[in-house]
């Protein structure tokens, strides 16, 4: 009889640890999957909830209805407030705000309305007390502007290629400086169409990825994949690469801008087949070249690196002589997601950061979009940041933190679907976020994900209360 107990108990210990275990599990799942998400992806995520009022708190996300919003959240602060937290001058602390092509599309109208909309966004970013704008002009193979490479965005008229008869990022580069803020210019480089079109025809006739795609030619529709569900320039096409560098050329030469912004968009997520798939073809042609040439070829991960690695500093070297030839000062950065070990992982992105970071002639500076609160079980906020603050890097790299304003304010539902609940708990969380990171002196500042959530009624005490330590 004592031996069947101590059976049992054995028994009961084994269960209980692999329920231990498949907990686990599954929260790293979680996670891991949360952390791929690219800014337009978690915009998206929290949509589902938004549609589905009946099911949900109905303080879910919305807009307010005019500016009495914003300036409720601008009331002046009590003498407690205005003494009783730190504060860093604007001078000194980059405060972002990203603005997506989803604050735009079906927006735009006509020329003096886009005008107006754009006036309101920037005033509205000067009132909560940010000092730069990260603004999509090139959001998928297309421009907001008018281009000799691209045509022009789907996001300015419903259609692509077809001619607003305005200028939307000549509206909007002014409407920011005249309201005291840094312009930045968004792109994502390599993505073509969003997930779930691959279809070719949906681009106009004189989108260069359609020309490509239709080519009579197998070496130029090789510049083009199809993966996933969506279309996808070929990172290792030295073509590509120099489409993506003229893209950045004509704007940051045309226009006065204040940077070149690119966000995680890199290589897909390629799975367990990731060495027989995507670029592979290119790959396989790259070994027989080292064969032919007595030359020990890099593995498919280093090489798919090396890739992104040329486009980092193809477009760091054409902004750096335009800097010089025509006396500007144009910055170039890149926002990766936040855990820092997924940007190594061997099926996806084969971004390098940390090269980027701590070697020469990459990047200006590095925003990680770390979007957790300090509750998050796997990646918490202070972990994240933690990590990057200790990744070396040159003094001439800035680092900057992205936040995510899009979880301000979100029911107990969606935060727990989110497997991040703190969201919920508390409405200091974002505030308590720039406190943590002032305390880096190796962090310059943070971005807020995204311009709708900042103005909007759900994160309305979320930023409120940031606002106590902002001036």
């Amino acid at each position: 009889m004592k031996q069947l107990f101590e059976k049992l108990k054995s028994l009961k210990h084994i269960l209980l640890l692999s329920f231990l275990c498949f907990s686990l599990s599954f929260l790293f799942i979680l996670i891991h999957s949360h952390a791929q998400n690219s800014n337009e992806e978690a915009d998206s995520q929290l949509s589902n909830f938004i549609g589905q009022q009946s099911e949900y708190e109905q303080s879910s996300f919305s807009l307010p209805d005019s500016a009495d919003s914003i300036n409720e959240i601008l009331l002046p602060l009590s003498a407690t407030e205005q003494t009783s937290y730190s504060t860093v001058s604007t001078s000194e602390e980059m405060r972002g705000v990203w603005i997506s092509y989803l604050e735009l599309m079906g927006k735009c109208g006509t020329e003096s309305e886009f005008t107006a909309l754009v006036n309101t966004m920037m005033e509205n970013c000067k009132k909560l007390r940010m000092n730069a704008v990260f603004v999509h002009v090139r959001p998928f193979s297309d421009a907001l502007y008018p281009s000799d490479c691209f045509p022009w965005s789907k996001v300015v008229t419903g259609t692509q290629g077809v001619n607003p008869g305005y200028d939307p990022l000549k509206i909007m580069l002014q409407a920011a400086h005249e309201h005291g803020l840094e312009f930045h210019a968004w792109i994502n480089p390599y993505r073509i169409t969003s997930s779930g079109n691959a279809d070719i025809k949906t681009l106009s006739k004189d989108n260069p990825a359609r020309i490509w795609a239709q080519s009579s030619k197998q070496s130029d529709r090789r510049k083009v994949l199809s993966y996933g569900g969506m279309l996808q320039y070929n990172p290792s096409k030295k073509a590509v690469r120099k489409l993506i560098i003229n893209g950045v050329k004509e704007i940051a030469v045309k226009y006065d801008i204040d940077g070149i912004h690119f966000d995680d968009y890199f290589y897909p997520n390629l799975g367990t087949d990731y060495k027989k798939n995507f670029d592979y073809k290119e790959y396989q042609a790259y070994k027989e070249r080292c064969k032919k040439a007595c030359k020990t070829p890099l593995s498919i991960v280093k090489w798919r690196r090396r890739n992104v690695d040329l486009l980092i500093k193809g477009v760091y070297d054409e902004i750096s002589r335009i800097n010089k030839k025509m006396g500007k000062d144009v910055v170039f950065g890149v926002s990766p997601q936040g855990q820092i070990q997924n940007l190594y992982v061997k099926n996806s992105l084969y971004c390098d950061v940390k090269k980027w970071m701590s070697e020469k002639g990459y990047i200006d500076y590095v925003c990680p979009q770390v979007y957790w609160s300090f509750s998050q079980k796997i990646a918490p906020f202070d972990k994240m940041v933690d990590d990057w603050s200790n990744c070396k890097k040159r003094k001439s790299v800035s680092l900057y933190i992205g936040m995510a304003a899009y979880r301000a304010g979100i029911s107990k539902q969606e935060a727990n679907t989110l497997g991040d609940p703190g969201w919920s708990k508390s409405n200091t969380v974002l505030k308590r976020e720039v406190q943590y990171i002032r305390n880096k002196s190796n962090i310059s500042g943070f971005f807020l994900y995204r311009y709708d959530n900042i103005v909007s009624t759900t994160a309305k005490k979320e930023i409120k209360n940031l606002l106590t330590i902002l001036k």
